[in-house]
């Protein structure tokens, strides 16, 4: 009898672990297009990076690094303004600062 509470106390013990991924909420696909995507923008190739991240699908992971090697390539990054980084529109409180004319040290020729 006591084997069987004990079997019993040990399947109630495990049994909150078997769903543990569902209730993080993890989504391995989504996971693996982040790393990839990462990946990607520190320049690692796809290959490394798979065998970095084996618990991750190959598929996603390549997925991430295509999405962020078109963006790369195309110059355009979630988050970031083309023409801020080009320096046409500066941050919002910092005013534009008129250019001085610098001096010259020549002296014009006297006649």
């Amino acid at each position: 009898m006591s084997r069987r509470i004990a079997s019993l106390l040990l399947l109630a013990a495990a049994l909150p672990l078997a769903g543990c991924e569902m209730l993080s909420g993890g989504d391995k696909g989504k996971d693996g297009e982040s790393i990839g995507y990462a990946c990607r923008l520190s320049d690692k190739l796809p290959e490394d990076c798979m065998k970095e991240n084996a618990t991750y699908t190959p598929t996603s992971i390549l997925t991430g690094w295509k999405r962020a090697d078109t963006e790369k390539k195309e110059g355009s990054r979630p988050g970031t303004d083309k023409s801020a980084s080009e320096g046409e529109a500066k941050p919002e409180g910092e005013q534009a600062t008129p250019e001085v004319a610098q001096p010259t040290t020549e002296q014009p020729a006297k006649h």
